[in-house]
């Protein structure tokens, strides 16, 4: 029967990406990131730049680092510093601001933007030529303590660090920025996320099956099996 169902092949298109790691191990991934940013900017080809962060807090830090940091270097150098577009994202910023990512900027501006994990897979943005990845995201995993499910910060799988690194190659050949050595990524991090039901409670998956009329949950057949 399953024989007969067509298949679909989508390819997409995608160009390479220069990887570059860090010497030694960042301590603050904040501060490595705006460093990075201005380098880029100041010596790098035309292109935008795409920062992963891990929540609002550490978005608008680095934001308004950025912005303080350019603002002082432009009006202390000597040369003609175009000043970048900076662009927070994140899932409670407002939907006007939001879509203010996918919006060329005016006069040719390098766009500099500052996303959690939602830019990884959720959103693609045209222009990226430029990644800067420093390791960490938010994953919801189950807290005893606290009864519920809570949004914990951790280091990003090998697999997302690669979703993130092919960002810089939807338009062209780009680059990414691993704030974090090459022995960490081969030795230290895992190879793809742990799934969800593994690390948040398992009570709502229950009620759900129960309701759906599943009563032997120790023989159902999990595509990833609870722990």
């Amino acid at each position: 029967m399953c024989c007969s169902v067509p298949i679909f092949h989508i390819p997409g298109r995608t160009f390479p990406v220069n990887t570059l790691y860090s010497k030694s191990p960042c301590e603050d991934y904040v501060e490595a990131a705006v460093k990075q940013a201005m380098t880029i900017h100041i010596t790098s080809a035309p292109g935008d730049i795409l920062i992963f962060m891990t929540g609002q807090d550490k978005i608008e830090a680095a934001c308004y680092a950025l912005a303080e940091r350019m603002g002082q270097l432009i009006s202390s150098s000597n040369k003609a510093i175009p000043k970048p577009l900076i662009l927070p994202i994140y899932s409670q910023l407002p939907a006007d601001l939001q879509a203010k990512i996918f919006q060329k900027a005016k006069d040719g501006a390098r766009k500099c933007i500052v996303a959690t994990n939602i830019a990884e897979t959720s959103l693609t943005v045209d222009g990226i030529f430029y990644v800067i990845d420093t390791r960490y995201g938010k994953m919801k995993v189950y807290n005893p303590r606290m009864g519920k499910d809570a949004l914990q910060v951790f280091p990003v799988s090998r697999a997302a660090a690669d979703q993130h690194a092919g960002r810089a190659g939807r338009n062209g050949p780009g680059t990414c920025y691993r704030l974090y050595t090459e022995s960490a990524y081969v030795n230290e991090m895992l190879p793809s996320p742990v799934p969800e039901i593994q690390r948040t409670n398992l009570g709502n998956v229950v009620l759900l099956l129960k309701s759906l009329k599943i009563d032997n949950l120790l023989d159902f057949d999990f595509m990833d099996p609870p722990p």
